[in-house]
């Protein structure tokens, strides 16, 4: 009871957000333990309902660390798609110059073929 009760004075004094999973966790205790203590229970149901600024503060920074971090996640997979691109590119690109060389032999070679089937017709 004293390290959950030391747990929610800490939490009070840096103003952070007081529920049961916070306080379990500064505490180093089970929820259940915590939704168990009439006296406590009661004393985290009061702390949550007296602070609505400072959670609707910490909500709102929750929300805005999430948007960063699919930013991030965002920013990272156009990075990784842009090269995959480039690459991609530069292969068909190399492609493209193979084809141009072996191109005009394949047109020579056709029209070495079409001769020798119009000499044999005849």
């Amino acid at each position: 009871m004293q390290r959950a009760t030391a747990a929610i004075l800490s939490m009070q004094s840096e103003e952070a957000e007081i529920n049961f999973r916070s306080v379990a966790a500064r505490a180093k205790i089970s929820t259940a333990w915590l939704y168990g203590t009439k006296s406590v229970r009661d004393k985290i149901v009061r702390m949550r309902h007296t602070s609505p600024a400072t959670a609707g503060e910490s909500q709102y920074r929750r929300q805005q660390i999430s948007h960063e971090r699919v930013v991030a996640t965002l920013r990272l997979r156009v990075k990784t798609l842009e090269e995959r691109n480039r690459e991609l590119t530069e292969q068909l690109e190399a492609a493209y110059g193979r084809l141009v060389v072996v191109q005009p032999k394949l047109g020579s070679l056709n029209q070495a073929n079409i001769a020798t089937l119009g000499k044999r017709d005849r």
